[in-house]
């Protein structure tokens, strides 16, 4: 309520004309800019290599652009902005939110989308762990955000319209309570989807008006490019297309075409990622609001192991009296 937000600090330093732009542009699918960019594939190769041969670490394509893009938006933080209400806000984490499958052995979906959390200035070795964990996590047991669609879905059709407008009611204040905004995906820096994997063409994919998403990058398969070398001869190179949705309202063009330079400069050079960055200073104002949310991550995340060990005391029970009936 007018202007906090349990989920961003409001920006008031930015210019007056992009102060104005968000009244002029009210909605994300009125303000989406589309862009296209091609990851040379070869270079990737030789750096998954030479990790695999150093450190018996082996990374995937999809891990390294993620690394890659988290690390921009950390060095370059206008992209971590996003507007609510026709205000700029800016967020204290880089988030990232994707879709997977949980199994792909069956036609059938079985889709479940996670919601990642960074500080930014991690190495894309911490990145790949985090990744890793919470689709372990996702593939065995049902995430936050099962947990609140399988509740939505339960509401009647007739009612369902009059709750989802009350979500966006109550976002539009900032009045959303932070439990439903950690527990969906679509209050996030940026979307991924890697449809590489299933072997379709990447899409210009909408950024929700639902949420804060402000930036959508989707991958596909490999092609081959041609180019011209120093002799002048017509070559091909192997190069994954990325294609991606912004909304321009947090920050001016130049500032996202250095970005997308500086996104495409790591990506030729994904070393730069092996090692963390320094934390970023932040003011006393600035520092409190971060230690404020660690300790409610703290506590939300102590809240969670003691229901998951209760849950796994109640099953490791029924299975002793499932045997011990056996026995019997």
């Amino acid at each position: 309520m007018f202007g906090h937000r349990p989920d961003g600090k409001l920006v008031k330093t930015h210019s007056g004309l992009y102060l104005l732009i968000p009244h002029i542009m009210a909605h994300r699918h009125d303000s989406m800019n589309m862009a296209e960019f091609n990851v040379e594939l070869d270079l990737l190769d030789d750096f998954i290599k030479e990790q695999k041969n150093e450190t018996g670490e082996v990374f995937s394509y999809l891990e390294i652009l993620i690394a890659a893009i988290v690390r921009t938006i950390y060095l370059r933080p206008e992209l971590n902005r996003f507007v609510v209400n026709k205000r700029i806000y800016e967020r204290d984490f880089i988030f990232y939110s994707m879709a997977i499958q949980k199994s792909l052995k069956s036609n059938i979906s079985n889709e479940t989308t996670l919601k990642f959390k960074l500080e930014g200035n991690e190495s894309i070795t911490s990145i790949k762990r985090v990744f890793e964990e919470n689709v372990k996590q996702a593939k065995s047991s049902i995430n936050d955000v099962d947990k609140l669609t399988t509740t939505l879905a339960k509401i009647p059709h007739f009612i369902m319209r009059i709750v989802v407008d009350l979500l966006k009611l109550l976002d539009r204040y900032g009045l959303l309570p932070m439990s439903i905004i950690d527990a969906q995906p679509f209050h996030t820096t940026f979307f991924i989807t890697d449809l590489r994997s299933v072997k379709c063409e990447s899409i210009y994919h909408h950024v929700y008006d639902f949420g804060t998403t402000g930036l959508f990058f989707s991958t596909g398969p490999e092609k081959l490019e041609p180019y011209q070398d120093k002799d002048g001869n017509i070559k091909y190179k192997r190069v994954m297309p990325v294609k991606f949705v912004s909304d321009e309202r947090f920050c001016d063009g130049f500032y996202f075409a250095t970005s997308l330079r500086m996104l495409q400069k790591i990506l030729r050079n994904p070393k730069v990622l092996l090692n963390d960055l320094e934390l970023r200073k932040r003011t006393p104002e600035e520092q409190k609001r971060h230690d404020k949310l660690i300790k409610r991550d703290i506590k939300r995340r102590e809240k969670m192991d003691k229901k998951l060990a209760k849950t796994n005391e109640k099953a490791r029970k029924k299975n002793a009296k499932k045997d011990k009936n056996q026995e019997e």
